[in-house]
């Protein structure tokens, strides 16, 4: 086997190995980890029916491999993300009443953050630092009671893991996700940044929390949550970005604008 996935004309074969995976990528491919995630997404979504969620149908698993449904992308389908909220929120709901394990809090975007902070304590500065540290803090002590769970993706993008068909939009590649108590913008915020010109488009995070009618979040809640998320994205670059002294440049100044950017963000008379 030369490849981790194996396309076919019918269908297609991703296999559980670690044999062209790198760092922490080894690690979670050696123990299986991405694997076991991708099938207990498969086994959620398998139990209950969905009305706007679609995932590739699942033919045949086992500890090597996964057989999946291949996927026809229709170029001309509708790619509104505004059009995907009831499906990430159904996403969201697989993984209400589940428990999480050893590693979905190991990676966890707060685990991701700490480890962000302390890879780049120099690139940041100490003002930077101490901004995420605050946004953290306040970010737990105004987390909602509720102690319920969620499934994010946690690697959605505009251009990635989303599949456009006749059918509709199907998610794919569910390695990276996890269960999360807090966490529950994860998909939107990465769908609502654009990397290439460091923007967000906080009207469609604003929109997607607005469509929630289940609980009441405080907004300073939201706003660190926010913050941390899109932290969370600058702080882990690949190496090839790194080497890019005006790209460094813009992230650094991007990154010190964030707490201006969030607090932009209100909600204060809606329901979440």
């Amino acid at each position: 086997m030369n490849n981790k996935v194996l396309i076919s004309k019918n269908y297609v074969m991703k296999f559980n190995t670690s044999k062209y995976s790198y760092g922490l990528e080894f690690l979670t491919e050696f123990f299986s980890i991405n694997h076991k995630r991708e099938l207990r997404v498969y086994e959620w979504y398998q139990e209950k029916k969905h009305q706007f969620l679609l995932i590739p149908k699942l033919y045949e698993s086992n500890k090597r491999f996964i057989k999946i449904e291949k996927l026809v992308e229709d170029k001309n389908s509708e790619k509104s993300v505004d059009k995907l909220f009831p499906n990430i929120r159904e996403f969201l709901a697989l993984g209400e009443g589940r428990r999480q394990n050893f590693f979905d809090i190991m990676s966890s975007p707060t685990q991701s953050i700490l480890r962000g902070l302390i890879t780049n304590a120099k690139f940041l500065g100490i003002k930077t630092i101490f901004q995420a540290i605050k946004h953290l803090y306040k970010f737990y002590k105004r987390k909602p009671k509720s102690g319920k769970n969620y499934l994010i993706h946690k690697d959605l993008k505009s251009n990635q893991n989303l599949i456009h068909t006749k059918k509709g939009t199907y998610f794919i590649d569910f390695g990276s996700s996890v269960l999360t108590k807090n966490f529950f913008l994860t998909d939107i915020v990465e769908l609502a940044n654009d990397d290439s010109s460091l923007t967000v488009d906080m009207n469609m995070i604003e929109s997607f929390v607005g469509s929630f009618d289940s609980q009441v979040y405080d907004v300073e809640h939201l706003q660190s949550q926010i913050y941390l998320l899109l932290f969370r994205r600058y702080i882990h670059l690949h190496p090839t970005e790194r080497k890019n002294p005006k790209r460094m440049k813009n992230v650094k100044s991007f990154i010190e604008s964030l707490d201006c950017l969030v607090r932009k963000f209100s909600i204060a008379e809606k329901s979440v």
